[in-house]
């Protein structure tokens, strides 16, 4: 039996990704604990497994005072509890956990990164900051665990033991699946016609996840009399500021912003394509849950999405900003339902590969 520490910035990041991770590593034998900010409900799940979770109080901003003491609180906790592996996610939380080898280096650290915060086409801040920091923090790291390829080839450059390339954290194929509901009740719910012909997109309403290419490809299509709705799930900062620019443009009727939802799986089976326009991604998940659900993807062509979407094959790819091939490929879409469901036949048959079972068990070894 191991000892294993998971420590993540907040307490979301472990309810959202790290549940049946954990799971596995109990149900094979090894004690597991959390240490995080504790910023919504802790799930029963593991509380129930006796995981016990420690407030550490990490701020995102990686010059915050408070980070300091979140430190010396895994300090603390390291010493009392003498764990074996430390398994640090998302920056903060990975830049601290793995400082813990300073004072125990025979500590196991294993750092899962969910996308650098450098990549192609990153900010030069975002080079000046995180390139030499994660390159200085390699040192302390034994085993470092990608999801994308472009993060896989750097991190192989990094002064780390072991690096692997793992498909995500996993999607549980059987519960996103087109046949556990009704398309057509789903659609008068959300007010939608049979023959509508629907675009889900599943994101944050933030800067990066770029909702503003979205609106200007159906605001084009709109133009040509083209009529598509769109309905966008997730909250965000920029919420109501979209919401007035899609009212602004007349497209209120085209697209729905309904905000934070716990029904993603409904929604997706009443929708035909997904789309995504992120700036950065490491390996999006909403993704894979489309895919799970037969549902083709038109993506920006960047790290992470490239990963899962094959242009022509199972989605398209679309640069940045380019709006007016984006709302080409919706058209195209619209006008072939032939190419609209063996994209989709292929997306399912891709995305099998990313079973959160198969991710899982790739993962056991990590921990030899």
């Amino acid at each position: 039996m191991k000892k294993i520490l998971y420590i993540t910035t907040l307490n979301r990041t472990i309810n959202a990704f790290l549940i049946p991770h954990i799971e596995k590593l109990i149900f094979d034998g090894n004690k597991v604990d959390c240490a995080c900010s504790i910023d919504t409900q802790i799930d029963q799940n593991l509380t129930g497994k006796s995981v016990r979770f420690f407030h550490v109080p990490f701020t995102r901003n990686p010059f915050h005072p408070i980070n300091l003491k979140a430190y010396k609180d895994l300090l603390k906790l390291q010493a009392k509890n003498n764990y074996d592996i430390v398994h640090v996610h998302t920056p903060i939380a990975a830049l601290y956990g793995r400082l813990l080898k300073l004072k125990f280096p025979k500590l196991k650290t294993i750092y899962t990164v969910h996308g650098f915060h450098f990549y192609k086409g990153a900010p030069i801040l975002n080079w000046g900051i995180y390139y030499p920091l994660e390159k200085m923090m390699a040192n302390f790291t034994d085993t470092l665990i990608t999801m994308n390829l472009e993060d896989y080839e750097r991190a192989q450059r990094f002064n780390v033991k072991k690096v692997y390339k793992v498909n995500g954290v996993g999607v549980n194929l059987s519960s996103f699946n087109v046949n556990l509901f009704n398309k057509c009740e789903i659609r008068k719910k959300l007010k939608l016609r049979e023959d509508d012909f629907v675009i889900i997109m599943i994101a944050e309403v933030n800067k990066n996840k770029n909702h503003k290419q979205m609106i200007n490809a159906i605001e084009i299509l709109h133009k040509k009399g083209i009529n598509v709705k769109v309905i966008c799930a997730g909250d965000g900062p920029l919420l109501e500021e979209i919401k007035k620019d899609i009212v602004g443009r007349g497209l209120d009727k085209n697209i729905q912003m309904l905000g934070t939802r716990s029904d993603i799986n409904e929604l997706i089976t009443a929708c035909d394509i997904g789309i995504l326009m992120s700036y950065r991604e490491g390996l999006p998940r909403n993704i894979m849950e489309l895919m799970a659900c037969k549902k083709p993807v038109i993506g920006t062509n960047i790290r992470g999405i490239r990963d899962l979407v094959v242009d022509g094959v199972n989605g398209f790819l679309v640069n940045v900003n380019d709006s007016r091939i984006t709302a080409e490929k919706i058209e195209e879409l619209i006008n072939n339902r032939m190419l609209l469901e063996k994209l989709g036949s292929n997306a399912h048959e891709f995305i099998k590969n990313y079973d959160v079972d198969r991710v899982i068990e790739n993962l056991v070894e990590v921990y030899v």
